[in-house]
């Protein structure tokens, strides 16, 4: 290898290092992107949690309802 490629070599290397700092500053913009969007998820979990705590409590409301019904025998003469 010449030392003119040699040279050329490390003037590509340097130019990769020159650009790192914009990379760096990229990267670090997309991880608080990422941390943004998954405590967004985090929340929104959160909600479906007490969303679906809130259908079984109207489930179980509604069986026991239906239980009374069902073993009260005066509503079911005919």
């Amino acid at each position: 290898m010449t030392d003119t490629e040699k040279l050329d070599l490390l003037l590509e290397k340097v130019a990769k290092l020159e650009s790192l700092p914009e990379k760096v500053a990229k990267l670090s913009k997309d991880m608080d992107d990422v941390k943004s969007d998954l405590k967004r998820l985090h929340k929104r979990v959160k909600q479906l949690h007490q969303d679906d705590r809130f259908i079984l409590d109207e489930i179980e409301r509604v069986h026991c309802i239906l239980e009374q019904h069902i073993s009260d025998r005066s509503v079911h003469l005919a």
